[in-house]
């Protein structure tokens, strides 16, 4: 379970610095792109960071994870 969750974090941070990159390029709203380039890692890995910590360790979900897996 542990790997899948590793999968699932990598995954989802990847997914969302790529939206955050893409809003911060592609949209006339920024001007100062590379302070975002900086502060958008840190600003998605921490909150993304808690919620997988929470989630893995809520035996709901190991249950679902289980039932997903048969």
């Amino acid at each position: 379970m542990k790997v899948l969750a590793r999968v699932i974090l990598r995954q989802s941070l990847f997914a969302l610095w790529l939206a955050a990159m893409w809003v911060l390029y592609c949209t006339p709203a920024c001007t100062h792109p590379i302070e975002h380039l900086i502060a958008v890692p840190f600003a998605v890995l921490i909150p993304t960071a808690v919620i997988m910590r929470r989630l893995c360790s809520d035996p709901r979900f190991a249950r679902w994870l289980d039932e997903q897996r048969q």
